[in-house]
């Protein structure tokens, strides 16, 4: 009679979990493929002072989360020009993980648009464009955009992107904003 019960009981257990399981990948299917992060701050400071900062991948670890101080461990190599359009970065570090950033469009003074690779898993495509407030005023907005797909757990992660890369380009504004006001003179660095 235990050997019944027992056999009841796995069965009801085992009709459960695939219960679980068939709810999990409906409500996966059901859910957004795409996914749009976007984050904003007033900065005063030209467009053309702010520009090299968001232009040139070098100076990214002095205003953007991506820094030693957010992962020690972070390990950054730089290829492709100097600057501008073609110019890239692959990162590897314990708590941000790896990618690889590549300028793929820019406009002097206005716009940076970049591909972003994370952790060969997240192909997006993101854009900081300033614009023109006052001679001495500009609006910085990092937006981020991607699509995951058909792939049922990526689709359950960027339930909680906004959230997490909405913080970090928040972060980083704030410190481009330090950054960039701290400047007294002009680059003259373009692209």
């Amino acid at each position: 009679m235990s050997t019944l019960i027992i056999g009841n009981r796995f069965k009801k257990g085992l009709l459960l979990l695939l219960s679980i399981i068939l709810v999990m990948v409906v409500v996966g299917v059901l859910l957004p493929s795409s996914y749009h992060v976007e984050r904003s701050i007033i900065i005063h400071q030209s467009n053309k002072s702010i520009f090299p900062y968001l232009n040139k991948l070098q100076k990214w670890p002095s205003w953007t989360a991506l820094n030693v101080n957010k992962d020690y461990s972070l390990e950054q190599t730089y290829f492709g020009p100097n600057q501008g359009i073609g110019s890239g970065m692959s990162y590897q570090g314990d708590k941000l993980g790896k990618g690889t950033i590549t300028i793929i469009d820019n406009e002097m003074d206005d716009h940076v648009t970049f591909s972003l690779l994370i952790n060969n898993r997240f192909d997006t495509k993101g854009n900081i464009q300033l614009e023109h407030v006052s001679d001495s005023t500009a609006r910085a907005t990092i937006t981020l955009d991607g699509d995951v797909g058909f792939h049922l757990p990526n689709r359950y992660i960027i339930l909680m992107i906004d959230n997490i890369a909405g913080s970090l380009f928040q972060e980083s504004l704030n410190r481009l904003k330090t950054v960039a006001e701290m400047k007294k003179t002009q680059p003259i660095e373009g692209l």
